[in-house]
């Protein structure tokens, strides 16, 4: 561009007329995080992703660029942008939290393709769940949704007021707005916790445990209060609410929700990790694990690994890039013998670093004794079922987490697939009258614990 053009261009973002102050809170921002892409310039990502493209300079203020000037080309980097400025549009939701194969499309696509955790998730993106996974995301308010099994749900449809469209399925949600082919949800108050679901009929059934929730249908509302439910039939008003038909599953689903939101989305904490000491997972050599289990499905150019002895990552002592057919040896890392956290990323073909993985503990050049585990069943945690739960449908959803993952689990005699962070979660069909669900607990070394709870099909 020359000097010209240049000074024209800036001249032209000078008098744009300025934004409305009173448009946007000024509170402490959040941000997102926007991908440089080749020939990319601080101009055309603000004409892309700003509701006001005159506001580039802000951008500025939170990120450390090789130049002020908008119309130079940025290199390969990652900024971050404070939402209040970015369109409703392509302001992200992330997922969270995953079980066993979650699947997404992008708007206008027609392809499912599998999920990577803490994905951003767009205006009109969707969510499938298959048979025993499950998902949960998380919106740019903080707020919490979760996807149940066999479930599909689009994000922040375009033409239709709500944070989520339920196409199938079954949602669990708190201040999350709700809305299906006949229904819409808005919770009314700040701690409402309600479940909304697509019955085989097309109905919405609308379950509310905690708070109140308006649901509306064919011009009329009724308010459901916590413990009642209603049904909207395909074309007609919502049902006078009416006490709900099985509460102690809507009490269960609520209580793993609410462990869910302390930590974020994920999966219910660990009391273990609240110790002040954390025992190391393994020698660092398992890292190449966490490398191929990150690279499953996906082409790279190389992946990149740090280590600390902060969980913050305040000072790094490791720092290190990596062809993709280099091989990672703790050895190679210079560090004294000791316990190290460690975080790695994965670097795309295009030359483009995605976030970050968890920070996990591990040795360098230690000889660990094998920890020995005297109590298997202090391993597992069952959140769900219920001792003694009395429910009504056919099946029922056996959820908990493994917090040794050297470990095997059964469930009814059935090898049961457990994710990275142990969460896992199998569906049971049931038989009317008393029923049994057997959790088994084995080290492959002949030692098993065996867990039970009884369930009534009614």
């Amino acid at each position: 561009m020359s000097r010209v053009l240049r000074l024209l261009f800036l001249a032209g973002l000078l008098l744009a007329p300025p934004a409305s102050p009173a448009a946007e809170p000024e509170g402490a921002d959040s941000f997102q995080a926007v991908v440089v892409r080749p020939g990319d310039t601080l101009w055309s990502i603000s004409r892309k992703y700003l509701k006001d493209p005159s506001r580039w300079d802000e951008i500025l203020k939170h990120n450390r660029l090789p130049t002020s000037d908008p119309t130079v080309a940025l290199p390969g980097m990652i900024l971050r942008v404070p939402v209040r400025l970015i369109k409703t549009q392509l302001r992200a939701a992330h997922l969270v939290y995953a079980v066993n194969r979650v699947l997404f499309r992008h708007k206008e696509t027609a392809d499912w393709k599998p999920s990577k955790m803490a994905m951003e998730l767009f205006q009109g993106d969707s969510l499938r769940t298959l048979e025993d996974s499950k998902a949960r995301v998380k919106f740019l308010n903080q707020d919490l949704l979760s996807l149940e099994p066999n479930s599909m749900a689009v994000i922040k449809p375009a033409d239709l007021d709500g944070d989520i469209e339920l196409r199938s399925g079954t949602v669990f949600a708190g201040r999350a707005r709700v809305v299906t082919a006949n229904a819409r949800v808005t919770p009314k108050t700040s701690d409402t916790r309600y479940s909304a679901s697509i019955e085989q009929d097309l109905s919405t059934r609308v379950e509310v445990y905690k708070g109140l929730a308006a649901v509306d249908a064919q011009g009329s509302r009724v308010d459901v209060a916590a413990g009642m439910e209603t049904r909207v039939i395909a074309g007609l008003a919502p049902e006078v609410p009416r006490p709900l038909r099985n509460l102690p599953e809507l009490e269960m689903r609520a209580q793993e929700f609410a462990s869910a939101a302390e930590v974020g989305g994920g999966a219910a904490p660990n009391p273990r990790m609240k110790a002040p000491v954390v025992e190391a997972e393994a020698d660092a050599s398992t890292l190449r694990a966490d490398i191929e289990t990150l690279r499953i499905g996906v082409p790279i150019l190389g992946f990149h690994i740090q280590a600390s002895q902060e969980r913050e990552f305040r000072q790094v002592l490791f720092d290190r890039k990596y062809d993709a057919d280099e091989r990672f040896s703790p050895a190679d890392a210079g560090l004294t013998p000791g316990a190290y956290w460690w975080r790695l990323s994965i670097i795309d073909l295009l030359g483009t670093e995605g976030r970050y993985s968890e920070p996990r503990y591990y040795t360098v050049g230690i000889r660990r004794a094998e920890r020995k585990i005297l109590d298997l069943g202090r391993e597992l945690r069952l959140v769900s079922p219920r001792e003694g739960a009395v429910v009504a449908s056919d099946d029922i959803q056996v959820v908990g987490v493994l917090q040794d993952d050297r470990l095997r689990l059964e469930v009814n005699g059935r090898p049961v697939r457990i994710d990275a962070d142990g969460n896992f979660l199998v569906t049971l069909p049931l038989v009317r009258g008393p029923n049994e669900v057997v959790v088994v607990i084995s080290d492959g070394k002949g030692n098993e614990t065996r867990v039970s709870r009884r369930v009534t099909r009614l």
